[in-house]
């Protein structure tokens, strides 16, 4: 039988291939019941090069962390400078799928229960993305000749960012608490009223949406 010829990639090439692996893993089952074998079976690659690339487990977890967020934050500032964006409440919209999605929760889970959150050297205050997004807002903004302080920008971000995240981890308890259960309506219901909250608290909200609402309230009365 001939061998199958070794692939050969360039570091950036394998580190990415790992990273991907290590983040289909991730979205399955979360970085607590998954360890280096596993990604480097996963990987098609040599325990010993994830070992090389990462050093240990934790590392490779807050690397693809680390990669999934700029992925996140790439797409969303695309969204941003779209002509077509729509504006707050498309932006809250494109960010409530993405802290939905099942690999954002675990690997949020994995940092707090880590206790990885709470150091210095952690990605989040090396990258300062989110601080990447503001400006990109902040440009937005002055291109459509809308003025907003950069003071009210960072504001609204950690409003809609942590209402977004504390819903995705315990929505469905908060409802319960409300003696109600929780629903796909109710998730819809939650964040056209974030947005409409952001869009007032900005003075960005589209000059007909107030009368929308009001017809909306009278068909139902």
């Amino acid at each position: 039988m001939t061998r199958a010829p070794r692939v050969r990639r360039s570091p950036e090439e394998a580190r990415r291939t790992i990273l991907d692996a290590a983040l289909r893993l991730f979205a399955n089952a979360g970085p607590d019941a998954v360890g280096l074998k596993e990604v480097a079976k996963e990987a098609v690659v040599s325990h010993a090069l994830v070992t090389h690339y990462f050093g240990t487990y934790d590392a490779l977890v807050e690397a693809a962390f680390g990669e999934h967020t700029r992925r996140v934050r790439a797409e969303t500032i695309a969204r941003i400078v779209e002509l077509s964006s729509g504006g707050p409440r498309a932006w809250i919209q494109h960010a409530s799928v993405q802290l939905n999605r099942p690999l954002y929760g675990r690997l949020i889970a994995w940092a707090l229960l880590s206790g990885r959150m709470d150091q210095d050297d952690f990605f989040p205050r090396r990258d300062q993305g989110f601080r990447k997004v503001a400006d990109v807002i902040e440009m937005r903004l002055a291109f459509d000749k809308k003025v907003l302080s950069r003071e009210d920008i960072e504001f609204l971000m950690l409003l809609s960012l942590t209402a977004l995240m504390g819903y995705a981890v315990g929505g469905k308890a908060l409802w319960a608490g409300l003696g109600k259960n929780a629903s796909a309506e109710r998730d819809a219901w939650f964040h056209e009223r974030l947005a409409s909250a952001v869009e007032t608290l900005s003075g960005l909200a589209p000059p007909d949406r107030p009368k929308t609402r009001a017809k909306a309230k009278k068909k139902r009365a």
